[in-house]
């Protein structure tokens, strides 16, 4: 790593704030698509980047780490078995603010106090998440980066741990388990050239085009 320096603080952040880092590391990441988007994208179209007001790490690239499966359900899920289609990634994390690290949520909870204030002046009622339409994460996202770029801050990457919410709580293995069915790591890329390498990826997880 390179030696680090300190982002700027928010009113009501913490004393000393986590570090800026640059992670000199790749992973490996899927992304769930259409059939004719994944082979555009494997023949060296850019991807785009998602912007929906309910996307939980802020507007971004996502994909699922080493988790090909999870991409082929999501895929499944939004385009039907006929059009479901994944492509894998080698992704250079970079400037990446890691949520497994939990000194870098520390920017979080100012993030969201500052932005619900900022929309009580403004008179604006703020957006709430629902099990799986996270409004008011991207709202708080958007609003840190926002910051953060303004201050020469600017990360590439976003990594996090997600776990889904069923009816009754979150779905844990057995009772009182620290383990969750359908946990998974997510990664929202803000900078597309972090994307480095794309590929097919068969419904079964290996490399290549096919069944």
């Amino acid at each position: 790593m390179t030696a680090p320096s300190a982002p700027p603080s928010t009113p009501s952040a913490p004393a000393t704030p986590q570090a800026f880092f640059d992670y000199h590391r790749t992973v490996i990441g899927y992304h769930g698509t259409r059939r004719s988007t994944a082979q555009a994208l494997v023949d060296g179209a850019p991807f785009t980047a998602s912007t929906n007001d309910d996307d939980w790490l802020g507007h971004g690239i996502y994909f699922w780490e080493y988790a090909p499966q999870q991409a082929w359900w999501w895929a499944r899920r939004r385009y039907g078995e006929d059009d479901a289609a994944v492509v894998g990634a080698m992704i250079h994390l970079g400037r990446c603010l890691d949520l497994l690290d939990p000194a870098n949520a520390r920017l979080l909870g100012p993030a969201h106090a500052n932005l619900l204030a900022a929309l009580a002046a403004a008179g604006q009622k703020a957006p709430g998440n629902a099990n799986t339409h996270k409004y008011l994460d991207c709202a708080v996202f958007q609003y840190l980066f926002s910051k953060l770029d303004e201050a020469g801050y600017h990360y590439e990457s976003v990594r996090a741990v997600f776990v889904p919410l069923r009816a009754g709580g979150m779905p844990r293995l057995w009772e009182r388990s620290g383990v969750f069915e359908g946990g998974h790591i997510q990664i929202s890329v803000r900078e597309p050239r972090n994307i480095l390498a794309v590929w097919s990826v068969r419904k079964d997880g290996r490399y290549g085009k096919g069944p």
